[in-house]
């Protein structure tokens, strides 16, 4: 096989891959993703992606997650999540390259307080990691809970990572929640990620001082 043979069949599945991506744009564009995700699944393509209702912190928040995610392994959270301050709750999907996180932080704000809140974590953010490529901001009311947010993309290792971020309150304490992809994936997974945001449900339960709910 010559040169040329293999540069045709390069840019042959190339057009086939941006095909493949055009109509799973579509069928996102006129699909109902938060309703699918709640009735437990979202149909891409040919495949069926399976969502079920988590609950964390002793019930005290639900939200939809795929059923394949399982809870990540330590030695890999080591490596992508070495901070002291990693989020509480992991999950990962089965290639390891979707993951949704969650955590109650100590930060306790007013629910007036909670836009400002989520521009200073962007400012934080764009400050702590300058490479980082700021894609939207904004405020979401779900399930009667108001629901701070932004995306970006960062660079990591050989590939690029889209990131949306999420913030709510939880009692008086915040919470934080991220759902990350491979860029490459994002344009499948973004629209996902949004969908599963607006699944999040809370029961208003106050934490005492170690977090434990009361």
């Amino acid at each position: 096989m010559n040169f040329m043979d293999e540069e045709v069949i390069e840019m042959t599945k190339h057009a086939r891959q941006k095909k493949r991506l055009e109509n799973i744009e579509n069928q996102l564009l006129h699909t109902d993703i938060v309703k699918a995700i709640k009735e437990g699944q979202l149909l891409i393509e040919d495949e069926t992606i399976e969502f079920i209702e988590m609950s964390f912190y002793e019930g005290q928040i639900k939200m939809c997650i795929p059923t394949t995610f399982d809870v990540m392994e330590q030695e890999l959270m080591d490596i992508k999540y070495p901070s002291s301050r990693r989020p509480e709750y992991i999950y990962t999907s089965e290639s390891t390259s979707i993951n949704v996180t969650l955590k109650i932080m100590e930060q306790q704000i007013q629910a007036e307080e909670l836009e400002d809140f989520t521009e200073t974590m962007m400012t934080i953010l764009q400050k702590t990691q300058p490479t980082a490529k700021m894609l939207d901001i904004g405020m979401n009311e779900v399930n009667g809970v108001q629901i701070g947010y932004f995306d970006f993309i960062t660079p990591a290792l050989d590939n690029k990572i889209y990131n949306l971020m999420f913030l709510f309150i939880v009692g008086k304490n915040v919470t934080m929640g991220s759902i990350n992809c491979l860029k490459k994936e994002m344009d499948i997974w973004k629209p996902i990620a949004y969908g599963m945001m607006e699944t999040i449900s809370i029961e208003n339960q106050l934490l005492d001082e170690e977090g434990v709910v009361g």
